[in-house]
């Protein structure tokens, strides 16, 4: 069986990907930054058949020992937050465009075919849908390191004719994914609503996304992976995967209140629980817009769905499977990072078991 080298395959998209992996029989390797919820997700996702190497993709030597004996990399390490890069710009392009281009030179050596996920921040605010040969006006520091590193990627296939596809994904959402200050809106904004807090929306709201659950997600990844792992007919491709699905954000935030509030529930022993057994009702509050804020994100997946593929999960039934599953995990990761007890090697040493 194929080996895949997954770069930050204990994050959200790799973890899900990592699990899918392995029960389809691949064997995983695992490049990721060490850190308590990174740790965590080996044992939510059950990836202790992995091997794993605790390192970053800014450390060369760390990216070497990880992809030996490897025949596909699937690089999805980044740093993701555009409020974060906002702050932290420097950071964002040692890590996104730096590291990139450790994982892209150390797959040339080794003549490794690369899948890079990319985003679809890199498009910018463009009034049209956006198709993969849409221009790339970035943003935001995040969006702009990440359009660097699209674009070494894509480098890497003109200069050195490797086997390079670049994946833009739209908005993915499901379980495993960060909550907190520095995580994606639907994982926050549910924590906030499942602690009976308000939830805030930058700007007047009227800004559109479309949102793909995780599940459909990794069946796309799937198709390009089998086809990656048997020719070279997907290298330099750029590819979109979306639902084409315009979700207003004000929209998006009374369905999430609705459902996170509504009798479908049946939560217990939670504070935050009125009289009536429901979740307590958080408001909507309106704050000035992000700087770098982009107003629609809405995606032409036209060439993914030439494969066969389509989107099966509605944003309906995926904020369902989504809440259900952070009922399920506690609520909250903060409980799996005071259940985890697993060792705390640094990798080039054992994997963790």
């Amino acid at each position: 069986m194929k080996t895949i080298l997954i770069t930050g395959g204990t994050g959200f998209q790799g973890s899900n990907l990592a699990k899918n992996l392995l029960e389809s029989g691949y064997n995983v390797v695992i490049l990721n930054t060490p850190g308590k919820k990174n740790k965590c997700n080996i044992k939510r996702f059950q990836l202790q058949d992995a091997k794993i190497f605790w390192g970053s993709i800014t450390q060369k030597h760390m990216v070497e020992l990880a992809m030996e004996d490897v025949d596909l990399v699937i690089h999805t390490a980044a740093k993701i937050h555009v409020d974060d890069s906002i702050k932290y710009p420097t950071k964002y392009f040692e890590t996104n465009v730096m590291g990139t281009n450790n994982v892209l030179e150390v797959a040339r050596e080794f003549d490794i075919p690369v899948m890079h996920i990319s985003t679809c921040e890199v498009y910018g605010f463009q009034d049209d849908d956006l198709f993969e040969t849409s221009p790339l006006m970035p943003r935001s520091p995040y969006a702009a390191s990440k359009a660097g590193a699209d674009r070494m990627a894509y480098s890497y296939y003109t200069t050195y004719d490797m086997n390079v596809c670049i994946i833009r994904p739209f908005n993915v959402y499901g379980p495993g994914q960060k909550d907190g200050e520095c995580g994606a809106v639907i994982p926050r904004w549910c924590t906030s609503l499942m602690n009976g807090e308000d939830i805030k929306i930058y700007g007047d709201g009227k800004q559109s996304r479309e949102f793909i659950y995780i599940d459909d997600l990794i069946d796309a990844y799937k198709i390009i992976i089998d086809k990656m792992l048997h020719s070279k007919d997907l290298a330099g491709e750029v590819i979109n995967i979306g639902t084409g699905v315009d979700i207003n954000i004000k929209y998006l935030a009374e369905a999430m209140s609705n459902k996170i509030s509504g009798p479908w529930i049946e939560p217990k022993n939670h504070d935050f629980i009125g009289g009536d057994g429901k979740f307590k009702k958080g408001k909507i509050i309106y704050g000035n817009s992000r700087p770098g804020e982009v107003k629609r994100f809405i995606s032409n997946s036209d060439k993914m769905k030439a494969f066969n593929w389509e989107p099966k999960v509605g944003l309906s039934e995926g904020l369902s499977k989504y809440v259900m599953w952070r009922l399920q995990t506690k609520a909250s990761a903060d409980t799996w990072l005071n259940e985890y007890r697993g060792p705390t090697n640094w990798a080039g040493e054992q994997p963790i078991k």
